[in-house]
């Protein structure tokens, strides 16, 4: 539920005040760092549900977003197992692995769904630094997400919110 606000906030936010200057993937940073939590219906509710958003704002064939969501919670479940994501570097490391592998299977979604053109045309440097300017947000975000889970945590402990505590 709160991880559901904040996403409709990102969304907004990205959507409405930064996208015609500024493209970063907040909500795939969201979705990365829900990953990460010992939940993984939360995780993937939350990417069907915010791929489904983003699908029905863009101009893409429907399912295009959540493929890339959920490609984004295989990754953070299979990063989850494997490392420990706790310092800036290596939250900044996984979160460019997991951009660049959604990166991929985006474009492999465009091949499939016959959009050629669009396999290779928009590649370009200002993507690739998109990409690097939202790994590089990933520590910032995730310690503010993890600021509103000891809040929440404090605020209410049996308020349901006890499996939003790191494990």
């Amino acid at each position: 539920m709160v991880f559901g606000a904040i996403g409709l906030c990102l969304f907004y936010f990205q959507n409405l005040a930064l996208l015609p200057y500024v493209h970063l993937r907040l909500l795939t940073l969201l979705v990365f760092y829900v990953s990460l939590r010992p939940s993984f219906p939360l995780a993937f509710w939350l990417a069907v549900t915010l791929g489904l958003l983003q699908d029905s704002f863009a101009l893409t064939p429907l399912g295009f977003h959540i493929n890339g969501a959920l490609i984004i919670v295989a990754v953070g479940r299979y990063v989850r197992r494997r490392f420990l994501i706790t310092s800036g570097g290596t939250q900044f490391l996984a979160s460019l692995a997991a951009l660049i592998l959604q990166e991929v299977g985006l474009r492999l979604t465009l091949l499939v769904s016959g959009y050629r053109p669009f396999l290779w045309d928009s590649l370009s440097a200002l993507h690739g630094v998109e990409i690097l300017a939202t790994a590089l947000l990933a520590p910032l975000l995730f310690s503010l997400l993890g600021l509103v889970e000891r809040g929440l945590v404090r605020r209410w402990p049996s308020a349901g919110t006890a499996d939003l505590r790191l494990r």
